[in-house]
């Protein structure tokens, strides 16, 4: 007998709202008090682009 396929679903993938919430308020904060130019807030922006990336979302 075979095994059954798993399929995913796309319930199964959450919505890129509602993950990576503290990386993302941390990383906007830090954004709009020094602006991206700055280079102040690249490891948050890091921190939160490998959280996503974690998800399965590519940003």
């Amino acid at each position: 007998m075979s095994q059954p396929v798993a399929t995913t679903t796309p319930t199964s993938k959450p919505k890129p709202c509602c993950v990576c919430k503290v990386e993302k308020a941390t990383r906007d904060e830090c954004l709009l008090k020094n602006g991206e130019e700055s280079g102040k807030c690249d490891g948050m922006i890091t921190s939160y682009k490998k959280c996503m990336a974690g998800y399965g979302f590519k940003i």
